[in-house]
């Protein structure tokens, strides 16, 4: 059984199936819920409480996901973006690099809550992690 359910409207997540998330108090109408960011519904694999994200509650969901586009158009749009290195527009040779970058601060960009390693990105020149002299950053 599939963990989230994608809204009708909604872009289908990229390549990784979404994860089931677990939100307390954002009744999963939040960014920070992995199913709502995705653009997913959330299901009984989820073990969140209170949950709004929901088949029954889709006209909530739309309103709400319609309210922070307004605020911010870019605030579903993908955070990594693939760039073609040979410029070409068939082969599969590309770098992918993170679109804002990561702002750690003492993990040294080696714990899954930084968005570079999550994804499996080096750091770029306008991340704001911060790192210590005997830290290891994959900064270029």
């Amino acid at each position: 059984m599939d963990e989230c359910k994608p809204l009708v409207d909604a872009p289908a997540p990229s390549g990784t199936e979404s994860k089931k998330c677990n939100c307390k108090k954002s009744k999963c109408l939040k960014l920070y819920c992995e199913c709502f960011a995705a653009g997913a519904l959330c299901d009984d694999a989820c073990s969140c409480q209170n949950c709004q994200n929901t088949p029954d509650d889709a006209e909530l969901v739309r309103t709400t996901r319609r309210q922070i586009e307004a605020r911010n158009p870019q605030a579903f749009a993908h955070k990594i973006l693939l760039t073609a290195q040979d410029g070409g527009g068939g082969g599969g040779g590309g770098d992918a690099r993170h679109k804002k970058g990561c702002h750690c601060k003492k993990s040294a960009c080696l714990k899954k809550y930084c968005e570079c390693y999550q994804a499996g990105v080096k750091c770029q020149e306008y991340c704001k992690c911060e790192v210590g002299p005997a830290r290891y950053c994959p900064k270029p």
